[in-house]
């Protein structure tokens, strides 16, 4: 074989093996830089699965904040309701107030006509039935006296 043809294939030889060797070389260097690649990613995924599961809680806190708030929302709309039909009571209350005292003068006048009346018509009749009654039982403790006065002698 001829000489060129022998040195390139001594060059092609050298190179592949120098190829080789520094390939190795590098994995050697790149080794510690890949093992740190490695543990960043799993300390970012870590970090993302614990910022996701932060989030996840701050999520369910908001939920229930929300929730609460429309509760206290429908509280509150429940008592202004209430106040609201109190406020109407209490006009209906002072209407009446002022309309009773208004025509209270006319009521006492009335009532006071009714009692005079029935007192006027119905009170001798009570006198009556009143002093017959009394009169009765009377007459009858008058007997039992003495009854159980003649009974002892």
């Amino acid at each position: 074989m001829e000489a060129g043809y022998l040195i390139s294939l001594i060059i092609v030889g050298v190179s592949l093996v120098l190829l080789i060797a520094i390939g190795i070389y590098a994995v050697k260097k790149m080794k510690p830089t890949l093992k740190n690649i490695e543990q960043t990613q799993t300390n970012v995924q870590d970090q993302v699965e614990h910022f996701t599961n932060e989030a996840d809680v701050m999520q369910k806190k908001v939920d229930l904040i929300m929730s609460r708030v429309d509760s206290t929302k429908d509280v509150a709309q429940t008592n202004m309701e209430r106040m609201n039909e109190l406020s109407d009571y209490m006009s209906s209350l002072s209407h009446s107030l002022t309309y009773l005292k208004e025509h209270s003068g006319d009521y006492s006048k009335g009532i006071a006509q009714n009692t005079y009346t029935e007192l006027k018509t119905d009170g001798p009749r009570l006198a009556e039935t009143f002093k017959r009654a009394f009169k009765n039982t009377a007459d009858k403790q008058k007997q039992r006296h003495h009854s159980e006065k003649t009974q002892s002698i």
